[in-house]
């Protein structure tokens, strides 16, 4: 009001012009030209006589209009969580139904400091299905199982734009069940997030790094399965995933220690107990805010999820090893899988569920076996792996032996048969038949036939006996040739 009096006074009673006293007084000229036109409307003779009470009733006139009203902060800090909703956007809303309302500075000062008289629920905006933060709780609890006293481990999931809670008791904290939580927080939620925001734990993250940390292979490949992407939070910085601590704080505050005076006989039991106190958790109203963390997730964000797919993921196991240059991969310690023999001594990847094993080299699968669940079985080979002169081995049996033996004669398959039975297994006989079988292509039919009833005879067995038993036969044989002269050559004729 000093300023509005020094307007009146430069230019009444001294007669400047409206620049000049805009100029003298540091008042803008459209203010200055205000201040004369209302004064002059309300058709005060001496205005400067006035009291400030008066002349500020002529500049500044009480507004028809009556009390703006202002903005729904609830529905707005609702809403901006939503996909693609701005603040201008909300503003805009605003004064179509508030003509006289704030404007769009004013109106976001007035969201700002709503913010913070609410920061416990505001700290940070999250847009609704963007992302599930997770995490292990500290605390842990007892139950029995077969008598024996066990402890299970809490997996913690938040949905941070509803804080919409998930936990779930677990036997370990190995990586089956770190994705079991996934999983069935999943399931829970009724769809996937974009994001995942775990810590930088060793089921998360294989190298933890601030700008670039890399992912446990199967972490990815269960994120990818349901369409999400892993983003770890920056190692020693708990901020960026506020409320899943806040979380893992209520989980262990209203569950583990509500919980912690109950007797429970198996996980299942646990389970059930600790999924009910989730239940109650996301039903109970927020103290400062409308509505509860359930009826904020169905409003805004249950919709916003990705779908979940048709089949649930399957706990896949990743191993890097060398394929052996017998052309087999080891999975376990005494379980191999056979690759292309084109990729013996190479260094492969196995992937493995219960029920398959994929074995990839250079990102490209090379091999896909049913996984082994017969234990006596060390080896499972492909044939299609082989090379050509191994098929031939793999292709042994007793039949082919016996009809091998046939082409000899009865006698030769009389003795194959009796090799074969000799042994706990007939495996144990192939390489002794096949060399025996072998030398017969190296003698007559009858030559064969008669060093075999000879084996029979005397209970030869081995490759070594037979070859020595073939020899002497061979060495036994009369040799008949037109250039010998034979026994009758030296009876004479009886002359002298």
């Amino acid at each position: 009001m000093e300023k509005a009096r020094e307007v009146l006074r430069l230019s009444l009673s001294m007669g400047l012009s409206q620049r000049d006293v805009a100029s003298a007084t540091g008042c803008s000229l459209g203010m200055v030209n205000a201040v004369l036109a209302r004064v002059k409307e309300a058709g005060a003779a001496d205005p400067l006589s006035l009291d400030t009470k008066e002349l500020g009733s002529i500049i500044y006139p009480p507004s028809d209009e009556g009390v703006k009203a202002e903005p729904d902060f609830e529905y707005i800090s609702r809403q901006i969580k939503k996909k693609g909703i701005t603040m201008f956007l909300l503003w805009e809303e605003y004064k179509l139904a508030n003509p006289q309302g704030n404007m769009y500075t004013q109106f976001c000062a007035k969201y700002r400091e709503y913010c913070k008289k609410n920061s416990v629920y505001m700290r940070k905006v999250y847009k609704a299905g963007e992302r599930m933060m997770v995490d292990w709780s500290g605390l842990n609890m007892k139950y029995k199982e077969n008598g024996k006293e066990k402890t299970a481990y809490f997996f913690v999931a938040v949905l941070p734009a509803s804080s919409y809670l998930y936990a779930l008791p677990l036997a370990d904290m190995k990586m089956t069940s770190w994705i079991e939580g996934h999983v069935k927080a999943f399931e829970y939620f009724g769809g996937v997030p974009r994001l995942l925001i775990p810590d930088n734990a060793k089921t998360a993250v294989a190298k933890a790094s601030r700008y670039e940390a890399e992912i446990n292979k199967t972490y990815s490949e269960m994120a990818l399965h349901y369409g999400a992407i892993v983003i770890p939070a920056r190692p020693y910085s708990a901020t960026d995933k506020a409320p899943v601590e806040t979380g893992v704080q209520i989980v262990e505050r209203r569950i583990i220690a509500k919980l912690r005076h109950s007797s429970f006989l198996s996980l299942g039991e646990l389970t059930e107990a600790v999924l009910a106190e989730v239940e109650t958790i996301n039903d109970q109203p927020f103290q400062k805010l409308e509505g509860s963390r359930r009826s904020v997730f169905l409003e805004t964000e249950k919709h916003e999820l990705m779908e979940l797919p048709c089949e649930r993921y399957e706990y896949a196991r990743f191993k890097t090893v060398k394929a052996g240059f017998d052309y087999h991969a080891a999975l376990e310690k005494a379980q191999y899988y056979s690759v292309p023999y084109q990729y013996a001594g190479k260094e492969v990847q196995i992937r493995s569920t219960l029920r398959t094993v994929e074995i990839f080299c250079e990102g490209q699968r090379i091999a896909a076996h049913i996984r082994n669940t017969d234990t006596r079985k060390c080896y499972i080979t492909d044939p299609a792996h082989m090379p050509e002169k191994h098929k031939a081995v793999a292709d042994w049996s007793p039949k082919r032996f016996l009809s091998w033996a046939q082409k000899f004669g009865v006698n030769t398959k009389r003795y194959t048969a009796w090799l074969l039975d000799r042994k706990d297994h007939p495996e144990q006989a192939y390489r002794t038949c096949a060399g025996i079988l072998r030398l017969g292509s190296t003698v007559t039919t009858r030559q064969m036939e008669e060093a075999c009833v000879a084996a029979l005879e005397r209970g030869i067995f081995s490759y070594s006996y037979f070859s020595e038993v073939l020899k002497n036969m061979k060495m036994q044989e009369p040799i008949i040739h037109e250039n010998l002269r034979g026994k009758d050559y030296y009876k004479g004729d009886g002359d002298v």
